[in-house]
């Protein structure tokens, strides 16, 4: 984990947004080896609210997760925006619990700044805008074409551009940065709680993206975001992922036979984030 920080901040990433399942969940690892490293202060972090929220947690674990939420968002590491406000997105998690956190974190003085991650940008906003959330987002980009291009295609196109020509009615909204969407590893060795998914009968997925590919990407989104400050208010831009391997995104360089890292695909993100001196 120190290593990975070090590397995820020399390639000039902010933060790292961490999928939230309850405390004791062994999908909350990475989580706990992030807090407790030495070297946590240099990449900040931020939650986006999943199953830590979900119906099966029972009330006094639900209860521990908000004392636990709360003293997050307090973390001086945390990822803030709009001077000061902390960033929290949420991803098909339980809206009532939602509420109620809202109004604990509220009784704290904290104002988060609320990102929903739905797959429909102006009729997310419209429909969760009531709920309490600040603007919209989405987790990942999923579609069924060939090339990591077209893939980029659909994000820049249909994505940023139709939310952008929403603005009109006042959305707000963090865009997506992707880094790949290849589920077949997942079809190959498949994970208990997606056996029924529709991926498994999907016959092709984007092609593995070229590390300049990323960086080109990327680049276009910090431009965007530069270009459409009442749509980006929060000035943040979220990548997909540091570390979803058997979902074909990833930033985390890999370790090679001979025992080195191919940082290929970080060292492009770097170019654009932090260029190296000529």
């Amino acid at each position: 984990m120190d290593k990975e920080i070090q590397l995820a901040a020399d390639a000039g990433l902010d933060y790292w947004a961490f999928v939230m399942y309850p405390v004791q969940d062994s999908m909350s690892k990475g989580l706990h080896l992030y807090l407790e490293s030495t070297r946590s202060n240099e990449v900040k972090f931020c939650v986006i609210l999943h199953n830590n929220l979900a119906e099966w947690v029972s009330a006094e674990d639900w209860q521990r997760e908000q004392e636990r939420l709360v003293k997050m968002f307090k973390d001086p590491r945390y990822q803030t925006v709009l001077n000061g406000r902390p960033l929290v997105y949420l991803f098909q998690s339980n809206i009532e619990r939602f509420k109620e956190l809202r109004e604990v974190v509220a009784k704290e003085g904290i104002n988060p700044y609320y990102v929903f991650m739905g797959w429909d940008p102006p009729k997310d906003y419209e429909a969760q805008k009531p709920n309490g959330f600040d603007a919209v987002s989405t987790y990942a980009a999923v579609a069924e074409v060939r090339t990591f291009a077209e893939l980029v295609h659909d994000i820049e196109r249909q994505g940023w551009q139709s939310w952008h020509r929403a603005a009109g009615a006042g959305i707000r909204y963090v865009p997506l940065v992707t880094t790949g969407w290849d589920k077949e590893p997942r079809k190959e060795n498949p994970v208990s709680w997606e056996l029924d998914h529709d991926y498994h009968q999907q016959p092709f997925f984007p092609s593995q993206a070229k590390p300049e590919e990323i960086a080109q990407h990327l680049r276009r989104a910090l431009e965007f975001v530069n270009a459409h400050p009442s749509v980006c208010e929060a000035h943040a831009i979220i990548i997909y992922a540091w570390n979803e391997h058997d979902e074909g995104g990833w930033l985390v360089p890999t370790w090679q036979k001979d025992g080195g890292l191919d940082n290929r695909r970080l060292e492009a993100i770097r170019s654009i984030l932090r260029p190296r001196a000529e």
